[in-house]
């Protein structure tokens, strides 16, 4: 009986060329959808509108008047709240303009010759809101 002696070889050429381009594709393809879906559900920041308000006090009267709204493509405002507190109810009285735009003008009698607290509140296209104005005048 003869005995074989069995040879190993020793294979240090790696993985094949072809093997090694298709896991770089494949490693490719599922970081670029990685970056993808995490990339979609960013959103860019609002820009923030500016609004312009011109707001005087003559003896019983407050008077509001936009003067801008900038960035001008947010007008116009779907609503503009104007509170105020009646003195002599001693409740807060409000105001809505609705659909705001630059020139419109609120007039109001407070019943009072005192200081009054005035607050102006928008409400924008999003829905989101946001207080532009709050002191006594």
């Amino acid at each position: 009986m003869q005995l074989q002696k069995k040879i190993l070889r020793i294979n240090d050429e790696g993985v094949s060329p072809v093997i090694g381009v298709i896991l770089m594709v494949a490693i490719t393809v599922v970081m670029a959808a990685i970056v993808s879906s995490w990339s979609s559900g960013v959103k860019a920041p609002a820009t923030p509108t500016t609004v312009g308000l011109d707001i005087s006090r003559s003896t019983y009267n407050v008077s509001v008047l936009v003067t801008s709204i900038d960035p001008s493509s947010a007008a116009p405002i779907p609503s503009l709240n104007i509170s105020y507190r009646n003195l002599t109810s001693g409740n807060y009285d409000y105001v809505t303009i609705t659909n705001a735009d630059v020139g419109d003008f609120e007039d109001f009698n407070t019943s009072s010759t005192t200081l009054t607290r005035v607050m102006v509140s928008a409400t924008y296209k999003d829905n989101s809101k946001k207080v532009l104005y709050s002191q006594d005048v």
